[in-house]
């Protein structure tokens, strides 16, 4: 096994890059019969059996893994105190530390590094794992990811952007210093020191999801549109706003980073409705999601610039790396002074079953990480037609 990583580079150095889910499940178990479960699921799929290595050129490539070091274990810590306590603990993805997952009085909690895949990637992990819970066969999955010649014909990048590209690198080429294991220990433990997540969880039991998705039918917008509205009401100026969007075919259900992402800039008319506002952010994100250039612009420019030049973003973010070249290039890509206003991921309804028999999924949340191009991170998903949201911030 050898896969070179290019277009989900930005997740390398980035010192907060955990996904995190809570599930909670009806239905008796023990922790032996958890664990058990857990290791098997993590040994049937080939990414959270290789290990990230970082080559003298600033390559970085998965490879095999003989100890994958994923663990479950049990503890008495709640979700957010559990994500405070892991999000300044380096995940040792050269050793193929991808996920640690426990069993808390909050339910099953699941924080996996985004190498080892998205937030759908996670969804089908936990499927797995409560498959093989309740006694069902599995296959082995292999590794699947979203390489530059994966990424659609259409999506090319047009010549003032290859332009744009290869000025960077040239002059990147002069300076170029390559970053290791040492430089992320670093990042991690300054960044660290002084800072710290806080998480809002909101939950929308069925009337209440209902009611929001009829504003939204009303308004001829989607749910997101019309939530991304609501939010932006109380806001002033116009802003910045990231959307998560899913790279997939319909068919592919493997763990992998399939995230792209677009963004709009929108400013709240205070003289028209939330429905209405939502109906002009739900064209704007039409609109961009129809042009394939700028749907796959962010793995395009990722994986065409040089691999360390794209480290420099998430150090330069973190404090613990300078230059005025690097600097410059941070702001131009949203890593610097200025980053999104929101980013929000809606994972829609869950898309793995929830009834396995005698345990069942009851609802799970889901908490992006406040990655360093962003500020306030927001993470939507239903179950069981019960929605819950989440707010993901530095306190």
């Amino acid at each position: 096994m050898r896969h070179k990583i290019e277009t989900e580079r930005e997740n390398l150095f980035d010192v907060n890059m955990v996904i995190a889910m809570r599930v909670r499940i009806e239905g008796n178990v023990v922790f032996e019969q958890l664990e058990k479960a857990f290791y098997k699921a993590v040994s049937s799929y080939e990414i959270l059996n290789s290990r990230v290595i970082i080559e003298d050129n600033g390559d970085a490539y998965y490879v095999d893994c003989g100890r994958p070091q994923s663990s479950f274990s049990r503890t008495e810590l709640g979700f957010e105190e559990l994500i405070n306590a892991n999000e300044r603990v380096r995940f040792r993805i050269e050793n193929g530390e991808y996920l640690r997952a426990f069993l808390t009085p909050d339910g099953l909690v699941f924080l996996m590094h985004h190498l080892g895949g998205d937030g759908k990637s996670l969804l089908y992990f936990i499927e797995t794992f409560m498959l093989i819970l309740t006694g069902g066969n599995v296959s082995r999955v292999p590794f699947a990811g979203m390489s530059l010649q994966d990424l659609p014909k259409e999506s090319e990048m047009s010549f003032l952007y290859k332009l744009f590209v290869r000025s960077w690198n040239r002059r990147w080429a002069g300076k170029k210093r390559v970053f290791g294991y040492k430089d992320m220990d670093k990042a991690f433990n300054d960044f660290w020191q002084n800072h710290q997540t806080k998480t809002e969880i909101t939950e929308y039991p069925s009337d209440k999801l209902n009611d929001l998705l009829l504003e939204a039918k009303r308004s001829e917008a989607s749910l997101t549109s019309y939530l991304t509205a609501a939010w932006l009401k109380d806001l002033k100026g116009k802003k910045d706003v990231g959307y998560a969007v899913d790279g997939r075919s319909s068919s592919e259900r493997t763990m992998g980073n399939f995230a792209t992402g677009i963004h709009i800039a929108y400013r709240y008319d205070p003289g028209m409705s939330i429905g209405e506002n939502a109906a002009k952010i739900n064209g704007l994100m039409r609109k961009k999601l129809a042009d394939q250039q700028i749907r796959y612009s962010v793995l395009q420019l990722i994986g065409q610039f040089d691999p360390s030049l794209i480290d420099t973003l998430s150090l330069e973010a973190a404090g613990c790396y300078h230059t005025s070249f690097t600097s410059r290039f941070a702001d131009i890509m949203c890593y610097g002074r200025k980053k999104r206003d929101l980013s929000i991921t809606n994972l829609m309804r869950a898309p793995i079953l929830t009834d396995y028999g005698h345990i069942r999924i009851q609802d799970i949340a889901f908490v992006p990480p406040v990655v360093s191009y962003g500020t306030n991170l927001i993470g939507i998903i239903t179950v069981n037609d019960k929605m819950i949201i989440t707010r993901h911030t530095y306190a």
